[in-house]
């Protein structure tokens, strides 16, 4: 499981600018919406799958991130 930071604009306009958690399962990336707590942990609720063709890693450490896609 890794968690980072993801920026995107969510009228696919280059501003205003937004930004959430992201949540990569199984290998995909998804925008994490809303939180949950399961047992004393936080996991993900509602969530968002976007496309990792428009993805990019901005940050070399891997935890930003700028998404260049519609968000539904």
């Amino acid at each position: 499981m890794q968690f980072a930071r993801v920026y995107y604009s969510p009228t696919n306009w280059p501003t205003p600018v937004e930004s959430a958690d992201l949540y990569f399962a199984r290998g995909k990336p998804l925008l994490v919406r809303t939180w949950h707590q399961d047992n004393g942990r936080r996991v993900p609720g509602e969530c968002v799958e976007l496309d990792p063709d428009k993805l990019e890693r901005v940050s070399a450490n891997g935890t930003v991130y700028r998404y260049d896609g519609p968000v539904g």
